[in-house]
Order: structure tokens, then C-alpha cells, then sequence
């Protein structure tokens, strides 16, 4: 998954309706590596282009984080990147391949108060939380398409958590 962010945002895509996975779900870009593609940056490059028709020369590398299971078990590696381009020219002109419905730019200071986020039990293999954000209309870019609430959970919200308690050593 690219964790794409700039100094003032993290960009997430609404996933579309007509997905048969994850249908309606707050995510990052990303999808399945290709058997020619010999890493995870190779991948979330191509996706990226695949799914917003941006070059893959408006991102630069920033690292990893670490690996997160989906509720199914499956891995995602978390492959952050900056966006060279403005987020205004980036929502304005990102076009989806059909998996998204809505591209957003979310602040990193709504993110970063602790009190904006919940958590509660998952109980299966192993008792683990899961992490809840909810992204309020009127808080998120673009403005003219602000008008919904969004929930921000599951892989996409744990890999943000991990982050946030990475960088401030929580």
C-alpha cells in the first residue's frame, strides 16, 4: 500500500462501490505485486500510476513501515512516499481507474490528536485492537466535496496509528 503524504496531508482514496473487495472502504492506493516487480516500492509506483494517472516522477520514496495483517491474514506492506506536486493539483487532477470513488487530502494535525481516534476488541486467533478514525465533513480537501463522513478503520487506519507511534515514540 502507498502511504502517500506531503507535509500537510495524508491522501486516501473512497474505494468504490462496484469493488468486490473492501467495497466503500477508506484506503491508500496499492494492490497485488506482478511476478516481474522485485519489491514493494515497484509495485505501489505502478499502482500509483495505474490508479490516479500520475508518473510515478511526483512521488518520492520515504521507507517502510511495518508489515500489517488484514483481518483475513493477509500482509500489506506499507510503502511511504511524498508527493512532489500540490495537493491542489493532485485532487484536481487525479483520475481513477474505476477502483475509487472520491481522493481526499486529510490533515495530519486531525490525525495526530489522540482524541479523535477510538479503538475496540477484535476477538479471533488473538485478542487485537482495532483502530477508528473518523474523518468529519468540512475537515478533509477537496472542500467542494467535503460534504460526507468518512470512517477511517482496519488496515488503512492501523497502518496510520503505527506510524503516528513510530514518530512520536508512543
Amino acid at each position: 500500500m502507498l502511504f502517500l503524504c506531503n507535509k500537510e496531508h495524508v491522501f486516501l482514496i473512497k474505494r468504490s462501490e462496484l469493488m468486490p473487495t473492501y467495497a466503500g472502504q477508506m484506503a491508500f492506493v496499492g494492490g497485488h505485486k506482478k511476478e516481474i516487480e522485485l519489491n514493494a516500492w515497484e509495485v505501489v509506483q505502478r499502482e500509483y500510476e495505474e490508479e490516479t494517472s500520475f508518473s510515478r516522477n511526483s512521488i518520492a520514496f520515504l521507507g517502510y513501515l511495518p508489515v500489517v495483517l488484514t483481518a483475513r491474514f493477509q500482509p500489506i506492506i506499507p510503502v511511504m512516499a511524498e508527493l512532489k506536486i500540490s495537493t491542489a493539483q493532485f485532487l484536481h487532477e487525479a483520475k481513477s481507474n474505476g477502483e475509487w470513488d472520491e481522493i481526499l487530502a486529510y490533515p495530519w494535525q486531525e490525525l495526530t490528536q489522540e482524541g479523535n481516534w477510538e479503538f475496540a476488541w477484535r476477538n479471533g486467533y488473538e485478542k487485537s485492537p482495532v483502530m477508528f478514525h473518523t474523518i468529519r465533513s468540512g475537515f478533509y480537501f477537496p472542500l467542494e466535496a467535503n460534504q460526507k463522513t468518512h470512517l477511517l478503520w482496519g488496515a488503512t487506519a492501523s497502518m496510520i496509528w503505527e506510524f503516528l507511534r513510530l514518530y512520536f515514540k508512543a
